[in-house]
């Protein structure tokens, strides 16, 4: 008898768990009502770990766990409790950050210095022989630098994990204007542009690595070129597939093939590329003559499925990093996954001047603190 009642009642518990989870996916209300009370994913400002800053005049920036602030050439990292970790001395002026999982790249923008940071520990630092325009890391610490200022129109120079240079490519007629790195090291890619002419020509080229170490005039195994006036915006690798984006369209490219998979129009208000095998967009949908609805789409570069984030008012802005995707509403901003679900709700009763994402950390950047959302 006693077995029975505990079958039942495992019964029971089991439907009552199936029916939550059913209405927190079918029913908006209960999702709000679920994540606000009893998942706790609504947080407000004053009440998370907090980095003061002694002047508005510093730079952040977010990877992995860890906020960062550079302020008169001190680079200070700190943990996801706000807790200072080390400082680390640079030479730098005008900061541009790049990371992948723990590993953390700032160079001086049209400067000379660049310093690779693993967690919180300085790798190694060089100055180049010209001027800093583009920078990359993946996830295996491989670094990649476009160089401008020397007798060449731009320099493209790839590092190894201990700071040893792998090759270098020249180009002598057009301008490098990104640069990416595929997850396993084989391949670098990067965007070039011809203006020289009344047409300007984007044409992305993918080097082998082991071929640039051994043979650089073969090092050029595809070369992709699209419509002429399409303009690179920006090119990234989401696993080992290549993703760029253009001003009117994204396209996907992989073993010398190409694909389409946006347009972008004017529904499309937002887009970004930096996330972890995703791209995210969100678009516009017109539900009335006067009135319109907003989704946060998030589509794998892999399968093209995509999941879909409804928004209940017109976004500000995107912001995305490998893992987390955030939509400024205002004073609300709202952080999703890739799967197209909350993961926190911050709201604010001042006005900030930033975010800044990492893999699992978020920080809200007011004028004279840091506060810090762990996701």
């Amino acid at each position: 008898m006693k077995k029975k009642i505990l079958i039942i009642t495992g019964i029971i518990f089991a439907i009552a768990i199936i029916i939550v989870i059913s209405l927190y996916i079918a029913n908006t209300n209960v999702r709000d009502w679920m994540d606000k009370y009893i998942l706790g994913k609504d947080v407000i400002e004053e009440n998370l770990p907090t980095i003061m800053l002694d002047n508005e005049n510093v730079n952040v920036y977010s990877y992995d766990n860890h906020i960062v602030v550079l302020s008169e050439n001190k680079l200070v990292i700190y943990d996801s409790a706000g807790k200072e970790e080390t400082t680390i001395n640079v030479n730098i002026t005008t900061p541009i950050f790049e990371s992948n999982g723990k590993y953390l790249l700032v160079a001086d923008k049209n400067g000379k210095n660049i310093y690779l940071i693993y967690n919180d520990t300085l790798q190694w630092q060089k100055e180049m022989e010209g001027n800093i325009s583009k920078i990359t890391v993946n996830k295996d610490g491989a670094v990649g630098v476009v160089i401008t200022g020397t007798t060449h129109k731009s320099v493209i120079v790839m590092y190894g994990i201990t700071g040893d240079e792998e090759f270098k490519i020249y180009l002598s007629t057009t301008i490098a204007m990104d640069i990416s790195i595929s997850e396993d090291s084989k391949y670098l890619s990067f965007a070039e542009i011809n203006t020289s002419g009344t047409i300007i020509n984007s044409v992305i080229k993918t080097v082998s690595v082991d071929k640039a170490k051994n043979a650089p005039t073969e090092a050029i195994i595809y070369s992709y070129e699209q419509e002429k006036n399409n303009l690179v915006v920006n090119i990234e690798y989401n696993k080992n597939t290549l993703v760029c984006q253009y001003d009117n369209s994204v396209y996907i490219f992989k073993d010398g093939s190409s694909e389409k998979i946006i347009d972008i129009n004017n529904k499309i208000v937002f887009l970004d590329i930096n996330l972890n095998g995703y791209i995210s967009y969100i678009e516009e949908i017109s539900s009335g003559i006067l009135t319109s609805d907003y989704e946060l789409k998030i589509l794998n570069v892999d399968n093209k499925k995509e999941n879909i984030y409804l928004l209940d008012s017109m976004p500000k802005s995107l912001y995305c990093s490998n893992n987390i995707i955030g939509i400024n509403k205002g004073n609300e901003i709202e952080f999703v996954n890739h799967s197209g679900w909350l993961l926190k709700k911050f709201t604010s009763r001042q006005s900030f001047k930033g975010v800044i994402l990492g893999d699992s950390v978020v920080g809200i950047v007011y004028k004279d603190r840091i506060e810090i959302i762990n996701t």
